[in-house]
Order: C-alpha cells, then structure tokens, then sequence
C-alpha cells in the first residue's frame, strides 16, 4: 500500500508540474524551459516567458488586471537562461521585467503593489486601492536568499544583492547591495577591474 501511495504522490506531481510547463509553454515559454510545481498561480497569462527559463518548485505568481473597480497594467517577462529557485513569489499589478542570465536563490519575493495606509479611511488597509509601480532587474543580476524587492525600483545590470535585503530604492550597475532598506556597499570599478568598498553616509 505504501509503494501504491507513492507511486501515486509522484504521477500526480508529473501531472501538475506538466499542467503548469504547457500553461507557460502557451505563453512563450520556448527551448530549455523547465517549470517545476507551483503553490498557486493566478492570471498566468499576464507572464512571458524567454529560453530556457527554469523555475524551481513552490513559486506564487499572482496578476493583477484590476482590483475593486481599479484597473492595472500587470506584465511579468523574464528574459531568457533565467534560473529562479524554490519559494519564489511575484505579485504583479504593474510591470516587473526580469533581465537575462538573472539567478535568484530561494525565496525572493517581487513586490509591483501596496496596499493603501490611510488610517482615516472607511476602508480596512486591504480594501484600499493599491498603490503600483514597475519593478526592473538588469541583465546578470544576482539576488540571495529572501531578497524583497519593493515597487519603483530599478536593479542595474550585474548586481549582487545580498540574503535578506530589502530593496525599496533604485540600485545603479555593478554594485552589491544589503541591508533593510538596502545599501550599497561595494561597486565594480571597470578600469581597475575589482570591487571597491562604498563609503557609509553615516
């Protein structure tokens, strides 16, 4: 009975993991692409998807086309040879565009929208109109572990943004970054070819 269970538990995984890669595959996922179970996805076809984009298990892609009576502009596209490990999840209300060659640990969150903060509003904080704003990640880039990423906020090509970092502010290129909020703390000199240490505003 055991076996019979198992054998059970990995068809269905199979099959819902096929489920998911011919959804994808219906919105432009092309050659090399491997999207492994998801834990929920809503509005899927608001995603496109480039080469050989490999997705690991347990990811939350949530879009949003309207909200109440608002109505949005949610866009995820994820350029190509794009690796995203296990736990990762996208709410996406306004534009997120992920560069090429990009590499995310586990559990990096993309957040395109807010919840209005009035306290004086007749309207719990979850009923309030969301605020929205585009998200832009650059070609090459790399995001540790538990990265959040806030709306209007631009990551510049090839940075490095370390475990845990909240980015609510705009990163330039070659940088690492860390920190809640996140800072930059070493940039890439091109001439000298090396990383040099950012001097703290404090």
């Amino acid at each position: 009975m055991e076996i019979k269970r198992i054998f059970k538990l990995l068809f269905w995984n199979k099959l819902q993991q096929f489920c998911y890669q011919t959804s994808f595959r219906l919105k432009g996922i092309k050659r090399g692409g491997a999207i492994e179970r998801g834990l929920y996805s809503y509005n899927i076809r608001y995603v496109s998807l480039g080469n050989n984009v490999k997705i690991k298990k347990n990811w939350r892609i949530e879009c949003y086309p309207t909200f109440g009576h608002q109505k949005l502009n949610p866009q995820l596209t994820i350029g190509d040879n794009v690796i995203i490990n296990f736990g990762f999840t996208a709410f996406v209300a306004d534009k997120i565009r992920i560069g090429s060659n990009c590499i995310f640990a586990a559990n990096v969150t993309l957040i395109s929208e807010n919840h209005g903060i009035n306290p004086e509003s007749n309207k719990p904080y979850y009923a309030q109109d969301l605020t929205t704003g585009p998200i832009e990640i650059g070609e090459g880039c790399w995001l540790g572990q538990n990265v959040s990423v806030l709306p209007n906020v631009s990551i510049g090509e090839k940075c490095i943004i370390a475990t845990n970092a909240v980015v609510s502010h705009n990163i330039p290129a070659y940088s690492i970054a860390a920190g809640i909020p996140a800072k930059v703390i070493k940039q890439y000199d091109l001439n000298e070819n090396m990383w040099k240490n950012v001097k703290s505003d404090k």
